[in-house]
Formats: C-alpha cells, sequence, structure tokens
C-alpha cells in the first residue's frame, strides 16, 4: 500500500512494537482494564493496522501517543511499579521496569515527533521559520 509504514521501513517502530511485546496481551484486564475504552482496546486498534502493514502516520502517531499517555514517565494510568512486575522476562527487576519507561518514552517521542512534527508545524511552514519572523 501507497504511504503506509511497515516495521520494516521504520526500526524506531519496530522497537516500540518490541518493547510492548514485552507487556502482557490485551486479554490482561488487570494490566490493560476493562470495558469498550480499555487501555488495552486502544493499543490493539492501532497495533493491529501495524501489524498489518497497513499503518498510516496517523496510526503510528496515536500508537506513540498512547505511549507516551498511558506507559510513559509520569502517566497516571498504568504506573512504572505495574509495568515492572509485568515485564516478560525481567522477573520484577526495578531497573528494568524504570529502563522500559526511558525507552518506550523516548522512542515513543521519536515516532511523534516524526509523524506528528509537520503536522503541527504545517506544510507550508519551513524547519525553524518561527524563529526567522520579526
Amino acid at each position: 500500500m501507497r504511504n503506509t509504514i511497515t516495521l520494516a521501513n521504520d526500526a524506531d517502530l519496530a522497537h516500540l512494537v518490541d518493547l510492548i511485546d514485552m507487556l502482557p496481551g490485551p486479554e490482561e484486564t488487570s494490566f490493560w482494564g476493562e470495558g469498550p475504552l480499555a487501555i488495552g482496546k486502544k493499543f490493539a486498534a492501532r497495533l493491529r493496522a501495524v501489524l498489518t502493514d497497513r499503518a498510516y502516520p496517523k496510526d503510528v502517531d496515536y500508537l506513540a501517543i498512547y505511549v507516551l499517555k498511558y506507559l510513559g514517565r509520569g502517566n497516571g494510568y498504568i504506573t512504572e511499579e505495574q509495568i515492572t512486575k509485568s515485564l516478560t522476562g525481567a522477573h520484577g527487576i526495578p531497573a528494568a521496569g524504570y529502563a522500559w519507561v526511558e525507552d518506550a518514552t523516548r522512542t515513543a517521542w521519536t515516532l511523534v515527533n516524526r509523524y506528528s512534527l509537520p503536522a503541527w508545524r504545517g506544510s507550508s511552514t519551513a524547519p525553524g521559520s518561527a524563529w526567522l519572523r520579526g
């Protein structure tokens, strides 16, 4: 498909998916929550597009924003402690949870900047042009 983003053509996206794979699956409602507005359902919708090579920039952007909002440093939804306890293979080691949160936050922020910044700035505005005005 044209203009789609795949794991093969975006290493940061592939890395973020690898990080998410270390967390419990969407069926673990004790981690992701329950009901139609559960955090896991939001992730699943965007991950489905990514994993089937049908992701557009907005899908990647939303996935990255979900990571920042629900899993990133200082979020009020899924705490670093919950992440630490749930990480596959980390055996509850606090440093692993801390490193996961930092890595996921940094990777998600990279993706948000890649796929959102042009829209925030506007397509007709060159990078840094606000500093040239006035």
